[in-house]
């Protein structure tokens, strides 16, 4: 959906003050989140792979590395690590199959991995603010963006309903406490 407009004032990273989650919007409207990273390890020669409580087995690939096929299975989830840092998510739900992508790296000396997921495509026409999701639906919110806080607001009659803040305003705001 390169085709959309995004206001210049979105792009960066967002945070909901008490939520764990980042909320990147990129300059061609890309809109992803992303969790914190989570303690990783891998089993059995790397057939398994145990990420923040979730367990995975390799469906292809070795070693002792994210790269390769996984499949979740707790959810039969199918996550596909490429070596360039690509990541692919295809849900396995029969209905209504989903794919997600996104980008994945190790941290924390390769004891944690953090991915960051794309969601959504957002389109902006300076009152407005569009999410065409992932998932093929629509969402459309009243926007206004001020001194680094956004504020997602109902687009009937204009309350607000959330309040995003700049994550360099608010890392910037913690460092000054």
């Amino acid at each position: 959906m390169s085709s959309l407009h995004i206001d210049p004032d979105l792009i960066g990273i967002w945070l909901l003050p008490g939520e764990p989650q980042t909320y990147e919007v990129e300059g061609d409207g890309s809109y992803h989140i992303a969790d914190p990273d989570e303690p990783v390890r891998f089993e059995e020669n790397g057939a398994a792979m145990i990420w923040g409580g979730r367990r995975f087995s390799r469906a292809q690939g070795e070693g002792e590395t994210p790269v390769g096929t996984w499949r979740e299975d707790a959810t039969g989830d199918g996550w596909d690590f490429t070596e360039d840092h690509g990541l692919t998510i295809l849900t396995a739900n029969p209905v209504a199959p989903q794919t997600f992508i996104g980008i994945w790296a190790l941290r924390n000396g390769g004891h944690s991995l953090w991915i960051r997921e794309k969601h959504a495509d957002l389109e902006a026409d300076g009152a407005h603010l569009t999410f065409h999701l992932a998932t093929g639906d629509v969402l459309r919110y009243g926007y206004a963006v001020d001194d680094g806080v956004l504020a997602l607001l109902d687009p009937d009659n204009w309350t607000e309903i959330t309040r995003y803040i700049a994550a360099d305003l608010f890392h910037a705001t913690v460092a000054a406490s």
